[in-house]
């Protein structure tokens, strides 16, 4: 009976275990295909950082160099945090980093040492944007220069080029499956002309070139970003140029705009474009590491944005700029500070809370 009974039970215990994974391979179905639409569904979120001009005069360089080499992370070390945060942060390099072999410079026409491009990236920088109107200050060569420099230590740019194919290859960078593509302009280089045979090495804003370039990218990212050097130096609100601009821009579907140029924080406002579509200008993020000494010229910030894609929706948000402000360091050289922690009082005497009306004041919160 016992072995009887063992069997029937073992005959109750085989079928009851084949109905439980029946059910079971149903419930696992069930949770494979909600998983499945979830997946589907999920949205992605990154944060986009931008700051703005790096810009070495000789007193700014000269003070970081010792025993004939060049070390600027103590500058940035503590402003780090703010360009790390970002999942993505690009700044504006303005003066060129064409290297010490070709003779280091200062205003009127820049080369800076190497070194600060190694600074920057320690600091949390993934890509600088190097259209501006001092591009060209030293020449192809710095140009050249600069961007083997870029390449050898991977560093991201956009804004000047070697050649035509580096020129027609599209800058885009892919951050937690969110593509961000980059494009980069200037009003001018100064009174230079690119020489003849390397049209390729920086773009001068031209409308018809930018629709065009515009387009070519547009269905192959998520996010559109244009750095547009343009603006009035030293003017804290935009131009009717800079206004025009951002409207073109907005109506070409570009999502964000950041602004360089006039060395003053300017204010940032959503635009709306022809199709309804809002595009985030930041007009100005003024300087971020300079030795310039005008009223507001040592103030700058950086900027930051939410990027949220779900299935084919990419929403821009939580549009930001945290304060920074170039003050004396121990032994008198140059270093930035997140604005809250510099105990020195600006060029133009503003306070934080000033600068925050400015910025916001064309954005409601």
């Amino acid at each position: 009976m016992r072995t009887v009974t063992i069997g029937c039970m073992s005959i109750v215990i085989l079928l009851t275990g084949c109905a439980a994974e029946e059910v079971q391979n149903d419930q696992e179905t069930e949770n494979n295909q909600e998983e499945h639409v979830q997946a589907e569904t999920e949205e992605t979120s990154i944060t986009i950082g931008a700051a703005g001009d790096v810009l070495l005069h000789g007193r700014v360089y000269k003070r970081m160099e010792e025993n004939g080499e060049y070390n600027f992370a103590p500058a940035l070390e503590n402003v780090t945090s703010l360009l790390e945060e970002p999942d993505f942060t690009i700044v504006n390099q303005e003066s060129i980093p064409g290297g010490e072999d070709l003779g280091l410079s200062a205003y009127p026409s820049f080369n800076s040492p190497f070194a600060i491009v190694d600074a920057l990236q320690d600091a949390g920088v993934d890509m600088v944007s190097s259209a501006n109107n001092h591009t060209l200050d030293r020449g192809m060569e710095a140009i050249h220069n600069a961007v083997s420099y870029y390449e050898e230590i991977g560093m991201d740019y956009v804004g000047v080029y070697k050649d035509d194919e580096d020129a027609a290859s599209p800058r885009i960078v892919t951050v937690d499956g969110i593509n961000i593509g980059m494009l980069s302009y200037t009003y001018g280089l100064n009174g230079y002309t690119v020489p003849d045979g390397h049209e390729y090495a920086v773009q001068v804003i031209d409308q018809e070139v930018i629709r065009e370039d515009v387009r070519n990218m547009k269905d192959e990212v998520d996010v559109l970003m244009v750095n547009m050097h343009w603006g009035t130096e030293y003017e804290r609100l935009p131009n009717e140029e800079q206004k025009e601009l951002a409207a073109f821009l907005a109506d070409e579907g570009v999502d964000v705009v950041i602004g360089h140029h006039p060395h003053v924080l300017q204010p940032m406002e959503w635009v709306k474009g022809k199709e309804g579509n809002q595009t985030l200008v930041y007009y100005s993020l003024g300087n971020f590491y300079t030795g310039q000494d005008q009223k507001y010229t040592d103030t700058g910030g950086v900027a930051t944005f939410e990027v949220e894609k779900e299935e084919d929706e990419t929403i821009i948000s939580e549009p930001n700029i945290d304060f920074t402000q170039v003050v004396p360091g121990p032994e008198n050289e140059y270093i930035v500070k997140p604005m809250a922690e510099a105990d020195h009082i600006p060029n133009g005497g503003e306070t934080e809370e000033e600068l925050r009306d400015h910025v916001y004041q064309w954005i409601e919160e």
